[in-house]
């Protein structure tokens, strides 16, 4: 993972203040949206005491939100395409001055937004299933039962090791189809209709067998999770201290952890993909792209 993260710092220092004000951003945002089911379950438990004390601080979270999502909103776009352009720029300038064929500079140039985007979206994305499966954890291991506690712990440590297998075969196809989309400018400037319905029939192929895995991934994944949605509301209910607030609260949590459980699955995959990609992008050989 050394070249990942090499290669992620890299571009980071395109706009590394610009970058970390947006960081900043998503940081407060991320806090604000995993505390929510909490202060909205005291807020109802408040409330139907008379007491406004919750009400009050979920109207300035919510207004600290709005702000804040309006102003990275308004930024991101802005800064991050300035470094895609840069970066597609940098690497067609350099691979102009190589023998390498058009269909595969073509591919590899829509591979050159990847590490920006997984700047934007998907580095902080991954630090708030961390936090929000820290912060779910810590409610329930407050708040709900011990069993619950304890079957949310053990789903979060085996579904991913129930779909690993089936994550590893994902990423193997999507090798398959970046080899293919290499391949797309030269199958069709061939003008050959037997070669190009080859090229269609195999990338088509690698999608139905991604969907049928990705499938299997969900069928796993929200099996354990509705045991324990279900298993959750039932203890709750049967507690000495149940409350509305605290049921709702519960609940809202324990969907949060399965949404952030589920993602792991996903972000694993891309993981993989983007060491895959930069391989690419610094042309590795085949030996390379296998570790």
């Amino acid at each position: 993972m050394k070249i990942l993260i090499t290669e992620i710092f890299r571009v980071y220092k395109k706009a590394p203040i610009m970058i970390t004000i947006i960081w900043f951003l998503d940081l407060v945002e991320a806090l604000i949206l995993i505390s929510n089911p909490y202060i909205i379950g005291n807020c109802i438990d408040g409330l139907l005491k008379k007491d406004i004390f919750w009400f009050i601080v979920l109207v300035v979270i919510d207004t600290t939100f709005w702000l804040s999502r309006s102003v990275n909103k308004f930024l991101d776009t802005r800064i991050y395409s300035e470094i895609v352009g840069y970066e597609s720029y940098d690497y067609y300038t350099k691979m102009i001055k190589t023998n390498e064929d058009t269909s595969l500079i073509d591919a590899r140039l829509d591979m050159v937004d990847d590490i920006p985007n997984f700047l934007e979206i998907d580095f902080f994305q991954i630090l708030n299933v961390i936090g929000g499966i820290i912060v779910s954890m810590i409610f329930l291991y407050l708040n709900s039962t011990l069993l619950v506690f304890s079957f949310a712990l053990l789903s979060i440590v085996l579904i991913p090791l129930a779909t690993y297998r089936l994550q590893k075969e994902i990423v193997n196809n999507n090798k398959k189809y970046k080899n293919l989309e290499e391949e797309r400018m030269k199958n069709i400037s061939s003008r050959d209709k037997k070669i190009y319905g080859e090229y269609i029939k195999k990338a088509l192929s690698i999608g139905i067998l991604n969907s049928d895995l990705d499938t299997k991934i969900f069928f796993v994944t929200n099996f354990l999770q509705m045991i324990l949605l279900f298993f959750s509301i039932l203890s709750i209910t049967q507690a000495n201290r149940f409350t509305s607030g605290l049921l709702f609260s519960t609940v809202t949590y324990v969907g949060m952890l399965n949404g952030y459980v589920g993602d792991i699955n996903e972000y694993l995959i891309r993981l993989q993909d983007l060491k895959e990609t930069i391989y690419r992008l610094k042309g590795e050989n085949n030996n390379e792209l296998q570790r």
